[in-house]
């Protein structure tokens, strides 16, 4: 599913009004809004592995009951973690996930788990908001480029975004401008978008 238009139109909105966004939560959520408004829900089936309780405690099940039953999911969602999701590292969750139209629930001792058949779209977001420059084998350089490779262990079927947002223009030199291309092609599968105050081109 093709949702560039959708994360076009959050970039645009950084760049209008970047002191609107203080933490990279606010963007990955501004992203769900975008995209849930514009899609319907998808139908929710699901399973859980709450037993009956003991002696006077409440029923479990009860509560498991109500959450799998829910006839639809929206869309998009922040911060989704599922057991066969083959990322490369031990970090299990992804900042946001555009879901396919029928999505399969495992409520695993509270937590919600998905299957990564499921998801049509997976999208990485970091906001640099202090440092002026990009440079290869940074901090910041390895943090971006292990979002791009945890994306790039996903399966085939899903399309991956890594979206980078800066306070300030991290490739205006020569150098950082050739680590911010390297990232880019680092993996065939993930598009590397990048967007600061100055990105003149969105407002074309």
């Amino acid at each position: 599913m093709d949702i560039a238009g959708s994360i076009n139109q959050l970039e645009r909105r950084f760049v209008e009004r970047p002191a609107n966004y203080l933490v990279e939560a606010e963007l990955t959520f501004e992203l769900k809004q975008i995209l849930n408004d514009k899609l319907q829900p998808a139908r929710l089936t699901g399973s859980h592995d709450s037993g009956s309780a003991r002696g006077d405690i409440s029923d479990h099940s009860e509560y498991a009951d109500a959450i799998i039953s829910t006839a639809d999911i929206d869309r998009a969602h922040c911060e989704v973690s599922g057991t066969n999701f083959g990322l490369r590292n031990q970090q299990m969750k992804l900042d946001l996930v555009l879901f396919d139209e029928v999505v399969d629930l495992s409520l695993e001792g509270g937590s919600k788990k998905f299957q990564v058949e499921d998801l049509a779209t997976a999208v990485e977001f970091k906001f640099i908001k202090n440092a002026k420059y990009l440079r290869e084998g940074s901090k910041r350089y390895n943090l971006i480029a292990d979002d791009i490779d945890r994306l790039d262990g996903l399966s085939a079927h899903v399309d991956t975004y890594c979206l980078v947002f800066a306070n300030f223009d991290l490739a205006r030199r020569s150098d950082t401008k050739a680590a911010l291309e390297n990232l880019k092609s680092r993996s065939d599968r993930v598009e590397v978008r990048y967007t600061h105050p100055h990105s003149d081109v969105l407002l074309d």
